[in-house]
């Protein structure tokens, strides 16, 4: 591969607060002048504006910036760039669920919950929504009651395949790591989860066909809303 020779031309300058702790930013763009000795000047400098980040980030990490195309309905926010975060609803839906080695359950055909999930590098979590429309800012969440997750509603992704990255186009692709993984043993304790009854009776009963639907009476509310969600993913601005 041929080497080719590189230019010096701008140079970027960070101004923060005197203290580490400093939330304060600043950045200013430096022309560089290249004298008749080769040495480098740096010039006078401007703010960067959102049309500089925008030229810099296209130059640097295109995929930051670049067109999205089709959007899925089902996609609610996203963070930019490969690493999201990816928050995305599944309606219920009836199909396999596959429990491992050492579960007190059998895989089988199964009613299961709709579903929100917050999809980001190596972490997954997961909550309930109440009715297969497309949910709303207003729309309560509930605890997700899954073998395989923690109290705080992130998902032990184990040994499961999951997409190495967090944009749109993965959707299909966090949503099948999560339906596809092997649920092999509780990760907080039923009450967690549920106002009533435990996780494994709730789910031998949707498997035996003793209970034809997904009973939601049963699970404990998140106490938090969509929009609350999407404000602690920092995907939803303050009016």
């Amino acid at each position: 591969m041929p080497i080719h020779p590189l230019r010096l031309n701008t140079a970027l300058l960070q101004y923060t607060g005197e203290e580490p702790s400093s939330t304060t930013h600043y950045w200013q763009v430096h022309p560089i002048r290249i004298d008749q000795n080769g040495v480098p000047h740096l010039e006078a400098g401007r703010g960067m504006t959102q049309e500089c980040i925008e030229a810099l980030c296209k130059a640097v990490l295109p995929s930051l910036v670049s067109n999205t195309g089709w959007i899925d309905e089902d996609l609610l926010a996203y963070g930019s760039g490969m690493s999201g975060p990816l928050v995305f609803f599944r309606p219920s839906v009836r199909r396999p669920i596959y429990f491992g080695r050492g579960a007190p359950l059998k895989s089988g055909m199964a009613p299961w919950p709709a579903l929100v999930m917050v999809a980001s590098p190596r972490d997954l979590s997961v909550y309930v929504v109440r009715g297969d429309k497309r949910p709303e800012l207003s729309t309560p969440l509930y605890c997700a009651p899954f073998y395989n997750v923690y109290y705080n509603h992130k998902v032990c992704i184990g040994q499961s395949k999951i997409p190495p990255k967090c944009t749109p186009s993965t959707l299909d692709a966090w949503s099948e790591a999560f339906y596809k993984s092997a649920f092999t043993h509780p990760n907080a304790n039923n009450e967690d989860f549920l106002l009533q009854g435990t996780l494994e009776k709730l789910w031998g009963d949707l498997l035996s066909g003793k209970r034809k639907r997904f009973p939601y009476s049963w699970l404990k509310p998140a106490k938090k809303t969509l929009k609350q969600l999407l404000l602690e993913e920092r995907l939803y601005e303050r009016k």
